[in-house]
């Protein structure tokens, strides 16, 4: 029989009791799951960061005035938003259309009001194709015909946060119409009591494109918007009234 068998010598022999090695072991976990829980809002806190801002636009479409009045005796508006690929529309219509309105019961170069309200709400990660609203004009006699009276388009604003005093204060657009290209276009326009059309509107809000193009003004839209930005600053953007 050999000294070490049987024989519990000092230094080998667990002095710890089993219930503290339970608490021990109690205490590893939780510190495992307090580091464990740390480390998750770190992690949030990098998704959380701002990846894009968003443009929150409110106002109307106030009125149209013509100066020496408009030809027909009714006008409605159609609009459409329209903005860059970077550009998404979170909340509002993108399109509308207002309501038959005129100024015969007054003067012929009154404003003919349409109070259409705009509400919209834009998110995006670039200021290139900042959004812009296009807007078509159209004339209705009292026969029921309908006729292109024009075209007009306003950026949305960056700044719009007005004060009381300034509350008044509205953004004009030409209202633009477009010419025959010919005097053959110009005969079969008159023949056919219809004004020229352009096929695809949005032309008029790319510069490269509309640059061939034969425009007159007559009359103008006024609109009366206001803007709030958020995020802006976390991107990087910095923009200065």
């Amino acid at each position: 029989m050999s000294a070490s068998e049987g024989i519990s010598l000092p230094g080998n022999e667990e002095t710890t009791p089993p219930h503290e090695k339970h608490k021990q072991k109690a205490k590893k976990a939780k510190k495992k799951s307090r580091s464990a829980k740390e480390s998750v809002p770190n992690a949030m806190d990098a998704k959380a960061t701002a990846s894009y801002f968003s443009l929150s636009i409110v106002g109307q479409i106030v009125s149209a005035t013509f100066p020496l009045g408009p030809d027909k005796e009714f006008v409605f508006l159609r609009y459409e938003m329209v903005a860059g690929p970077d550009w998404q529309l979170s909340s509002g219509p993108q399109h509308g259309l207002t309501q038959l309105a005129t100024n015969r019961r007054g003067h012929f170069n009154e404003p003919i009001v349409f109070n259409m309200p705009i509400e919209v709400t834009y998110k995006s990660t670039s200021p290139y194709g900042w959004p812009q609203i296009l807007v078509t004009v159209f004339g209705r006699s009292g026969l029921g015909r309908e006729t292109l009276l024009g075209y007009a388009h306003i950026h949305l604003p960056v700044f719009g946060s007005r004060r009381p005093a300034d509350q008044t204060e509205q953004l004009q657009a030409p209202i633009l119409m477009p010419k025959c290209p010919n005097m053959m276009a110009d005969i079969t326009s008159w023949l056919l009591r219809r004004e020229p059309e352009l096929k695809d509107p949005k032309v008029l809000l790319d510069n490269l494109k509309c640059k061939g193009l034969s425009m007159e003004s007559y009359g103008s839209l006024q609109f009366q918007l206001s803007s709030v930005m958020r995020g802006a600053r976390k991107l990087g953007y910095h923009w200065h009234s």
